[in-house]
């Protein structure tokens, strides 16, 4: 198992496994059933690594993997069917323009590669690689974040030499502005108030801003959590596991 979602608003968990797909529960993990066995569904033979909800709509969700198959795939009915988009491959992670009704332009981040940020504006069929206009020698671009239309973010973490960081766009991806040289790693949070969280590399901490990504305050000290995603409780209280337990933050 590489991947566990719970599923907004419903008692319901999804658990992604390399080469064996989507898998989900409703009783708290007693019983599993596949996902993707409706007719005309394409296989996701994947490792999943994201799936990003729809808010309106969380029976509408998109997911990201790495190696075996296509990069993203797409349900629009709670996972009965998937189906896969366009020629996307091996995808850390993949965000949504959800100020978009009908839900076209997505990024989608290159595994263990730098400058590379796939953008589709056409609800995937067709992907364009925009990070080639980040920095030469900048670092992994793996977890994208998609403000609106035209803003977004992307970190810069990974191993081996060269620039890491977060860096963000007002123009598409046409130019990137460096806004952070702290090395921020995989995927961030943005939270109900408009904040964004996102994990240092190495257990580092955490980074936060509230200005839309452009600029940013570290608000949790080295070690205090071991490369945990952090994520938002109903109540807006942030938690995240930490070795074998789980810390939460009310401030």
């Amino acid at each position: 198992m590489c991947l566990l979602s719970v599923v907004p608003g419903q008692d319901k968990i999804i658990a992604g496994i390399a080469q064996r797909g989507l898998w989900q529960t409703t009783d708290g993990g007693v019983t599993w059933t596949p996902l993707g066995q409706g007719a005309g569904s394409d296989a996701i033979i994947n490792r999943p690594s994201e799936i990003a909800y729809d808010p309106k709509d969380p029976n509408v969700f998109w997911e990201s993997g790495i190696y075996n198959s296509a990069g993203v795939y797409h349900t629009t009915n709670a996972g009965r069917t998937f189906q896969h988009l366009g020629k996307a491959r091996h995808n850390d992670a993949v965000s949504v323009d959800f100020s978009d009704p009908q839900r076209r332009t997505f990024l989608a981040g290159g595994h263990e590669q730098s400058r590379t940020v796939w953008k589709s504006v056409d609800g995937g069929q067709n992907w364009t690689n925009i990070g080639t206009t980040l920095p030469e020698g900048s670092k992994f671009s793996s977890n994208p974040l998609l403000l609106d239309a035209s803003t977004y973010l992307v970190n810069a973490s990974g191993w081996g030499k060269g620039t890491g960081g977060v860096f963000r766009t007002t123009n598409g991806g046409t130019a990137w502005t460096s806004v952070s040289a702290l090395e921020a790693n995989g995927t961030p949070l943005r939270a109900t108030d408009g904040s964004i969280y996102w994990p240092l590399m190495y257990d580092r901490g955490v980074i936060r801003s509230t200005d839309q990504g452009q600029t940013w305050t570290q608000v949790c000290d080295s070690g205090v959590l071991k490369g945990s995603r952090i994520i938002e409780l109903p109540d807006g209280r942030l938690a995240a596991t930490a070795g074998k337990n789980i810390k939460v933050s009310a401030d």
